[in-house]
């Protein structure tokens, strides 16, 4: 168990950095961004690339892993999980930070935390950016596709990572928006995968599912 919580803080603390590190570059890439779009945001390949991010794609296989084999509800079930997951997390952290996107304004540190009070909160003010949501239901999904079918781990989160890109290079996020969507959606993935192991498998140690699941996903996680 030490080495469990050993293994999470580092992981943690990584995740912070490289946020803090992202946040050096925000300002510069998004006026970059603002002044060559490089980027259609209409074209079918960007709507393509973006499809890990929508819930309803995520899914679709999460059903199609349990039509393959009706037995892999272990498999499939954290796919289904992740999303409501992610929803919960991403729209109250964006309420709490608010932060708006730059295409509304180019302002990483000017934030309006907890707008429009709890109706803010409850009806998703739209516009604001820290978290990327897209970008937290790709990685999460990338997460929970890769326990499911390891060997195609790397594709999976290849395609978050072009999820992330699109997301800044369409001006919609900060980089230090998708950094925290992607720890927070492997975060996600892990509670996911944490709670249908427990729902399906009914195994009375928690600390040994909690560390089995976290060595699953600490790869994935340390490469972000």
């Amino acid at each position: 168990m030490n080495r469990f919580r050993g293994r999470l803080l580092l992981l943690l603390l990584l995740w912070m950095a490289a946020i803090a590190l992202a946040l050096l570059v925000d300002t510069r890439v998004a006026q970059w961004v603002h002044d060559s779009t490089p980027l259609h945001k209409d074209s079918w390949l960007v709507r393509l690339v973006r499809l890990p991010g929508n819930y309803v794609f995520v899914l679709g296989a999460g059903v199609v892993l349990l039509l393959l084999d009706r037995r892999r509800w272990v498999a499939a079930l954290p796919v289904i999980l992740s999303g409501p997951a992610v929803g919960a997390s991403y729209v109250l952290l964006k309420w709490i930070v608010g932060r708006r996107r730059p295409v509304l304004e180019i302002a990483p540190f000017t934030l309006h935390p907890f707008m429009h009070g709890l109706k803010g909160l409850i009806l998703s003010v739209s516009g604001l950016s820290f978290p990327s949501g897209d970008a937290t239901m790709a990685f999460a999904a990338a997460a929970c596709m890769a326990v499911a079918l390891p060997r195609w781990s790397v594709a999976f989160f290849a395609w978050a990572v072009l999820v992330a890109a699109e997301r800044v290079l369409e001006n919609a996020h900060y980089v230090s928006d998708v950094v925290a969507g992607a720890g927070l959606g492997i975060l996600c993935a892990w509670v996911a995968v944490l709670i249908s192991r427990r729902i399906l498998t009914r195994k009375p140690d928690r600390q040994v599912d909690g560390a089995a699941s976290m060595r699953t996903l600490a790869p994935a996680a340390a490469a972000d």
